[in-house]
């Protein structure tokens, strides 16, 4: 009879250890389990450095970013997407992956690397200077408040990943 109350016991502990932190993170999130969103690249390329030009890749090749007349010299925003490679489309535009941080407790989303067309992404952080500029009406005021957007340690904020995918989705609508 002590047997069964104690393994009883035990079970009890051990059902509580389980269930409880999934119960804890569904009443903050809606969800039992965190959600990943992980894009890859298909062929990365090293990326060793970068000049006002363009970048330096690993197999010594320098290639200019389409659209982007001159980069910084510094940028976390320009550190941040290429430290994982860069993929080459067939028509030279290039994409990299960039951490998104989820900063909200209640978001299920607790890892995100994203896939961005570098370009873009340095255009509208107003990191890059773009080779024509874009019309008021392209590129209104309200997308974006700072130049060089929000990144931390943790990655690009979402709020700021959200506008830029908005603005990506209307300037590629062509309206």
């Amino acid at each position: 009879m002590t047997f069964r109350i104690i393994a009883a016991g035990i079970l009890t502990i051990v059902l509580f250890a389980v269930v409880w932190p999934r119960y804890n993170f569904y009443t903050l999130t809606g969800r039992f389990s965190p959600i990943k969103k992980i894009e890859t690249l298909q062929s990365p390329m090293a990326v060793k450095n970068w000049t006002t030009n363009g970048l330096l890749l690993a197999d010594g090749r320098a290639f200019a970013l389409p659209g982007v007349h001159s980069l910084p010299a510094k940028s976390p925003a320009l550190t941040e997407v290429t430290k994982r490679g860069v993929e080459i489309t067939r028509d030279g535009r290039l994409f990299g992956l960039v951490k998104v941080h989820h900063w909200c407790g209640n978001d299920p989303v607790r890892e995100h690397i994203a896939k961005v067309d570098i370009s873009d992404m340095l255009i509208y952080l107003k990191v890059g200077e773009p080779t024509s500029p874009l019309a008021r009406t392209d590129y209104p005021e309200y997308v974006i408040k700072e130049a060089g957007g929000a990144f931390s340690e943790y990655g690009w904020n979402i709020s700021d990943y959200l506008g830029f995918t908005s603005w990506v989705s209307l300037k590629n609508s062509g309206l």
